[in-house]
């Protein structure tokens, strides 16, 4: 039966590493939104791993008191997956907030000036620089 699951489990594994793409993201809109995905994954993640380390902290030492029998295999599985749950959102929170600043760029580009009475000479655009941020 172990090694069914772990057939499964490397099967789907090589089946959806097909799914990673490697094309950048070129527009700030994909950028963006790409963030705040990324960024609600990680409170996610920290949410709920807070919430199983509370829930451990929360849960008594001793199940039954006549017979002795303790909850500590599950407050230490609760603890432990709780903090690694918190540890995996860090890089998502570092990620989003890569992306946050690639979809925020500074950039140096003509802009059209507006000109009520067209006065020959007077040039149409200007260099400007521009921050550009999605909403």
């Amino acid at each position: 039966m172990k090694t069914f699951f772990l057939a499964v489990i490397l099967l789907g594994m090589a089946i959806y590493s097909y799914g990673q793409s490697k094309s950048m993201l070129t527009t700030t809109q994909e950028l963006s939104e790409l963030s705040d995905l990324q960024f609600k994954a990680g409170l996610i993640l920290v949410g709920g791993g807070t919430t199983l380390v509370v829930t451990s902290l929360v849960i008594p030492r001793k199940f039954d008191y006549s017979d002795g029998s303790g909850n500590q295999r599950l407050r230490s599985f609760l603890t432990v997956t709780g903090l690694l749950s918190i540890m995996t959102s860090v890089p998502l929170f570092l990620s989003s907030g890569s992306n946050a600043r690639m979809a925020a760029q500074l950039s140096l580009q003509n802009q059209a000036v507006y000109q009520p009475i067209f006065l020959p000479g007077q040039p149409r655009d200007i260099p400007a620089l521009t921050l550009s941020i999605q909403l």
